[in-house]
């Protein structure tokens, strides 16, 4: 039991660390379209929406996953 808690804890961190990289691009990208926005341009930027939900998604899975290596006894 012991190596399937810090291996649920490994991948539960590691997939937490993507998807907070995840968040860091997704406030470069938001805060790019807004200076579009507000520039009055035409030229459309990327829509964040995919990237949001993929990162709610993986840093959801990541804290499952955590919670469950974290939780699972030591012995």
């Amino acid at each position: 039991m012991q190596v399937l808690s810090r291996l649920l804890l490994l991948i539960g961190l590691i997939v937490l660390v993507a998807g907070l990289v995840l968040l860091g691009k997704n406030v470069i990208d938001i805060n790019q379209l807004h200076a579009v926005a507000y520039a009055n341009k035409s030229n459309e930027g990327p829509n964040p929406n995919q990237q949001i939900l993929l990162m709610a998604g993986l840093t959801s899975v990541g804290g499952f996953l955590t919670g469950l290596g974290l939780s699972m006894p030591r012995r």
